[in-house]
């Protein structure tokens, strides 16, 4: 895979601070620049990569995952719906973003989501899963709000109806 100019750039940059380092001496540090720019030092870059991600998500800085089962199409038109949204807002517009929305907003009894709709079986479209991460706490929060409240909603959404009923209305043809 070729090189974007930007990177070129870093690859200039690394080579002349191993250069400088060298030339004051420092020819540890210099070969562990070098190091950085080998075979093995990508390799190693990407084991730091996996290793702070690791911690990162068992610290519950990325949440967890929510698999949320849909037709290819509609998802498609949902993850369009939510990059041009993206490109023409000021705040982060991704599909984690809107699911945590979906959720607050339906907690605050601002949203109520659409009873799915099931399939007879054997008719059903292929689907395929939009992956979301959420806060374990505000998934939960929703999902006994949900239970709580089944009798007002005519069925017990879960975080899943709450976040696809929220992007199918927000960002497909579907919704407008």
């Amino acid at each position: 895979m070729a090189l974007r100019p930007e990177d070129h750039k870093r690859v200039e940059h690394l080579t002349a601070a191993a250069s400088h380092l060298r030339a004051e001496g420092k020819t540890e540090w210099a070969d562990t620049v070098d190091f950085v720019l080998s075979p093995e030092g990508r390799l190693f870059v990407n084991r730091l990569r996996v290793d702070r991600l690791r911690q990162e998500t068992a610290e519950g800085k990325y949440g967890q995952n929510l698999a949320i089962a849909m037709p290819l199409p509609v998802r498609e038109e949902i993850k369009a719906g939510i990059a041009q949204a993206a490109r023409s807002s000021d705040v982060k517009v991704t599909a984690s973003t809107e699911a945590a929305r979906a959720l607050e907003a339906f907690l605050a009894g601002e949203f109520v989501p659409e009873q799915p709709k099931r399939a007879a079986r054997g008719t059903a479209e292929k689907t395929v899963n939009l992956n979301v991460r959420l806060d374990p706490d505000l998934r939960q929060r929703a999902e006994d709000f949900g239970a709580d409240n089944a009798a007002e909603f005519g069925f017990a959404p879960r975080a899943s109806h709450i976040i696809s009923s929220w992007l199918v209305q927000r960002f497909t043809e579907a919704g407008s």
